[in-house]
């Protein structure tokens, strides 16, 4: 490299390295990417040196008998694997936290020792645990992965350190420095609320503690900028992606000021993990809200805990999945950024639900094909599994003892991968069902001229003919028959238009591509990242059909500045004088418009504020306290429960509470609104609030309603 700048004029190579990054913009956007879940210390051991650390001696089992123990994987183990990952097809890596863990370890009551194992348990999150490498191994991994096409999403536990009751006693540190445990807590760095009693209260899952762990209080100034910094780290260390874990505990409005900053500093993908069971889920609008209004994807569990019920147990139908999924799309401003599984290290394995491996295969092949991104969890390729206690923690996470490049898992798995690349309707379409029945699911996927149907039966019969008159209206009507596209792996069928009605053979899955294979010509919208940033920042637009000529981006109308232009990738200037949410499209050279996308642009960089009122003293029967003003995310004077900022959560001081992400330095103005249980209005302040947000976070505002205009 030190020769080839000789050559180069610094802005040339500048210019060259800027070029290099944009043309593969559309192939760079994490939608179109698949992810293999790795659970570190379980993956494979690249470096017995670290097995057994003198620092946290003693938490080691070489035999692997005690599953509460670390069993020696680490970061050179996950770069050894890599070419056995690039093989497979994956072109992407969620690994467990690498973030130092406790070194103290606790006893069970039969006195085996208990490890931090899995990460989850942070002592300094700005250092790299000692049993999995250091910070040399860590940038390794990410330029080895980059060398391979493979990008890195790592995951951050940001609500909690270690247990309070033993151990370690939820200590933190900084680096080196020892700032605080649950014990002797004199700068206020923890909440120190009671344990999670009621599991659907917004409050308690906020503040109160979750399984006994060191709850941070991210209203503590240091805590926010330690975490901020710490998040940070990791993506100037390379990191693609980041995982907010435990996203439904940690403060809500303080985490869309950390994906913020992640954005403010170039391209990155977030993710939430965001637990719950399907669309009727009590907090499942809360969750929605929440991705939307952070710009973030999310962990798909409701595909996850129904796919489980539907082909896993066997307990359910097609028309429930079809149904989640539906009410997904229609609530979610990007459903193609939501990630897809049907297991992972928090539930057992699918093979422990159901060991027939045709019904993994079927779930593995439609997760492949619904809208998202999909994760695989490590050795599912391998049909790995443990039963014991059914199969849950800490049976989950086996050792991976077997990379078997020959099983019929990983043929499985590499032919889903080299669909999905090679389908663009697979990786950005929009889905719509077409027949769906208890055993019989048939939809289709379509972007930019690009069209997949996908057929499913799991019934262990035949199914019922079905009409092909739809079908051919998506798959042409051609007298050639469109083959499977898994060639009949999983007893797929061919389509064929001349024919009046087809049959879907027992336990199978059909992927049938469409003729027209070049698309229809106009220009689609793939996706818009970041979705929510403030003005004056980049944003890409990633598609197809832009044309090569450069034409226009509008925001609400709105030209935006082009910073760079491509066919299937343009870089433009977030909105500088307007904010809110708003449309975008792409009009080509041409004047052909794309279909809009959803876009909010913030009028600055975000500081978390937490309002407290006193209790305005309302009805309890279902009515909610909500904030509107003239922020983006106060709704900007929307009185929608959707768009406004709330409802606000009853404290243990029996005031309101919610924390916002503002823009800093900038005045805001805001009122109180009461809405009832279907998000009518009820009441409303007469006085408008007016407040000027600090520069920096994190801040309490208190106030009064106000009865009297002012």
């Amino acid at each position: 490299m030190t020769e080839f700048r000789k050559v180069i004029p610094p802005l040339c190579l500048a210019v060259f390295f800027l070029f290099a990054f944009l043309k593969s913009g559309f192939a760079e956007d994490l939608r179109a990417s698949t992810i293999y879940q790795i659970f570190t210390d379980r993956f494979c051991n690249g470096d017995t040196k670290n097995d057994d650390p003198e620092v946290s001696k003693g938490m080691f089992d070489p035999e692997k008998k005690n599953w509460n123990a670390y069993w020696g994987g680490d970061l050179q183990g996950v770069i050894d694997k890599l070419p056995y990952l690039k093989k497979m097809g994956f072109t992407a890596i969620w690994i467990s936290p690498v973030i130092d863990n406790v070194n103290k370890p606790t006893l069970e009551a039969d006195g085996r020792v208990m490890a931090p194992y899995h990460g989850y348990h942070a002592r300094n999150f700005k250092g790299i645990d000692e049993h999995i490498g250091d910070w040399k191994v860590f940038d390794r991994l990410i330029e080895s992965a980059h060398r391979s096409g493979i990008k890195v999403m790592v995951d951050m536990p940001l609500n909690h350190t270690s247990t309070i009751n033993h151990g370690e006693f939820g200590a933190l540190y900084n680096g080196m420095e020892f700032m605080s445990d649950t014990e002797n807590d004199r700068n206020k760095l923890f909440n120190h609320l009671p344990e999670i009693a009621d599991w659907n209260d917004p409050y308690q899952l906020q503040y109160y503690t979750l399984a006994w762990l060191g709850d941070l209080n991210q209203e503590n100034s240091f805590i926010d900028t330690y975490l901020g910094s710490a998040v940070l780290n990791l993506k100037k260390h390379g990191a693609d992606a980041t995982r907010l874990d435990a996203a439904k505990h940690a403060n809500w409005g303080w985490q869309s000021t950390v994906v913020n900053k992640l954005y403010d500093q170039g391209r990155h993908f977030v993710v939430a993990e965001w637990w719950m069971s399907d669309t009727d889920d009590p907090l499942y609008k809360e969750a929605v809200e929440f991705v939307n209004k952070a710009g973030v994807g999310m962990f798909d569990f409701p595909f996850a805990t129904t796919i489980r019920k539907v082909l896993g147990e066997e307990k359910s139908g097609f028309k429930h999945l079809a149904r989640v999924i539906e009410r997904e799309d229609a609530d979610l401003k990007d459903p193609n950024a939501l990630i897809t599984f049907i297991d992972n290290h928090d539930m057992p394995r699918f093979t422990s639900l159901n060991k027939d491996r045709r019904a993994v295969d079927l779930a593995l092949a439609l997760m492949y094909t619904v809208r998202g991104i999909p994760s695989v969890y490590y050795g599912t390729e391998q049909y790995i599994h443990d039963d014991t206690k059914g199969g849950g923690d800490p049976y989950t996470r086996v050792w991976m003892k077997d990379f078997d490049e020959e099983s019929e898992g990983f043929k499985l798995i590499t032919e889903l991968n080299r669909l999905r690349r090679s389908s663009e309707a697979l990786s950005y379409g929009f889905q719509r069902s077409i027949e769906v029945g208890d055993d019989l699911y048939i939809f289709k996927r379509e972007f930019g001229g690009h069209s997949v149907v996908v057929a499913v039966n799991k019934g262990k019969q035949n199914s019922a003919p079905v009409s092909t008159e739809r079908l051919s209206a998506i798959l042409g009507t051609g007298d050639t028959a469109i083959e499977d596209a898994l060639a009949g792996r999983l007893g797929g069928v061919a389509f064929s238009a001349g024919a009046k009605s087809l049959t879907l053979p027992p336990r199978s899955i059909s992927i049938w591509k469409a003729r027209e294979s070049n698309g229809n010509g106009l220009p689609e919208i793939a996706s818009i990242s970041p979705g929510v940033i403030h003005g004056g920042k980049p944003v890409v637009v990633s598609g197809i059909g832009f044309g090569e000529k450069q034409g226009q981006v509008l925001a609400d109308g709105e030209s935006l500045s082009i910073r760079h232009w491509s066919d299937r990738s343009v870089e433009v200037t977030s909105p500088a004088t307007s904010y809110g949410e708003m449309r975008m499209a792409v009009k080509r050279a041409d004047g052909v418009t794309s279909r809009s996308k959803p876009f909010t642009a913030l009028s600055g960089k975000l500081v978390p504020i937490t309002f407290q009122v006193e209790s305005p003293g309302f009805n309890w029967k279902g009515e909610k306290l909500y904030i509107t003003g003239s922020a983006s995310n106060l709704g900007c004077w929307s009185r929608k429960p959707q768009q406004a900022a709330g409802p606000l959560l009853l404290s243990e001081d029996r005031d309101y509470i919610l924390c916002v992400a503002l823009p800093a330095g900038k005045k805001v103005s805001f009122k109180l609104i009461i809405l009832d249980k279907e998000g009518k209005l009820v009441r409303e302040e007469k006085g408008i609030h007016s407040y000027k947000v600090p520069d920096q976070g994190p801040w309490r505002h208190k106030l009064r309603w106000q009865d009297e205009a002012q």
